[in-house]
């Protein structure tokens, strides 16, 4: 069974990125289970009681933003980036200096990009647990696909390989259980849906619940980076962000992971239950 008791010795839990998509979902089931948690902004003037400043590149706002905290989720910007193993390097000895006592990683899948981070993580000398996350279903409803699919108009680089995507309510029920039962310190969870489809499959299928077809278009690198740079991002973000999307996406992660059995004792979300139960209602205006 799920551990929801709540223990006498509840530990004060701090959300790195507790805004996101992720994030929030993982602070609003904490403090729904009596954990003080503290998620974080990167703005003095929108900080709250329970929302603390943190800047990944601004150090000074760090030992504020884990004072009397003890456990702590990481959700960084990009592991992939080259700047990330540092960051979470120095963030991990801030950590040991501090007085955490358990680190959460929110991890990608098959980069060897994101490794160094993850050793980071398991050599910190603190309790850890490492997840890596498959493509979030809600990235076609709150993330870069949900404009496409609004429009009717989905482009991006993925061809015929498939993913395992995975629904944010099953990731964040994940990590909780993860911050709060020392079962599952010293482990690396890999969280995923339960059935493979190609991202024209999973367009197709949200089309058809809309009741309105939505196209996929597959593009080259070259054009998909034209499309970013034209959107606003900086070009050597968007470089970045075409080679570790080139790295993903060539069928090394066309498999299915066992996390969320393992934590959570029951099977995934599926993602034509995600699909239903967010754009079928689309279907009868």
């Amino acid at each position: 069974m799920i551990n929801m008791e709540i223990t006498k010795n509840n530990k004060t839990i701090l959300v790195i990125g507790g805004s996101g998509k992720n994030g929030s979902r993982v602070v609003r089931k904490l403090r729904g289970l009596n954990y003080p948690t503290f998620s974080t902004v990167r703005k003095e003037n929108t900080a709250q009681a329970d929302v603390r400043i943190f800047e990944w590149k601004d150090t000074s706002t760090w030992e504020a933003a884990l004072k009397d905290i003890d456990s702590i989720y990481i959700v960084h910007p990009d592991t992939s980036m080259p700047e990330a193993y540092t960051e979470i390097k120095e963030l991990a000895e801030k950590s040991v200096e501090m007085g955490i006592t358990r680190l959460v990683l929110l991890s990608g899948r098959g980069q060897q990009s994101v490794i160094k981070c993850e050793d980071v993580i398991r050599n910190s000398g603190l309790q850890w647990t490492i997840v890596r996350s498959a493509w979030f279903n809600q990235n076609f409803t709150e993330g870069h696909f949900a404009a496409g699919i609004q429009h009717g108009e989905l482009t991006f680089l993925a061809d015929k390989v498939k993913e395992p995507f995975v629904d944010l309510e099953d990731l964040s029920d994940v990590i909780v259980q993860c911050l709060i039962d020392d079962k599952h310190d010293h482990h690396i969870y890999e969280v995923t849906g339960s059935t493979l489809y190609s991202f024209e499959e999973a367009v197709q299928i949200i089309g058809a619940a809309k009741g309105k077809p939505v196209r996929y278009i597959h593009a080259n690198a070259d054009n998909y980076y034209e499309l970013l740079v034209k959107h606003g991002l900086p070009q050597d973000l968007a470089t970045h962000m075409i080679g570790a999307f080139e790295e993903i996406l060539d069928g090394r992660n066309a498999n299915i992971g066992d996390g969320i059995e393992k934590v959570l004792r029951r099977p995934p979300v599926s993602f034509t239950t995600f699909v239903n139960n967010n754009f079928q209602t689309a279907a009868g205006e």
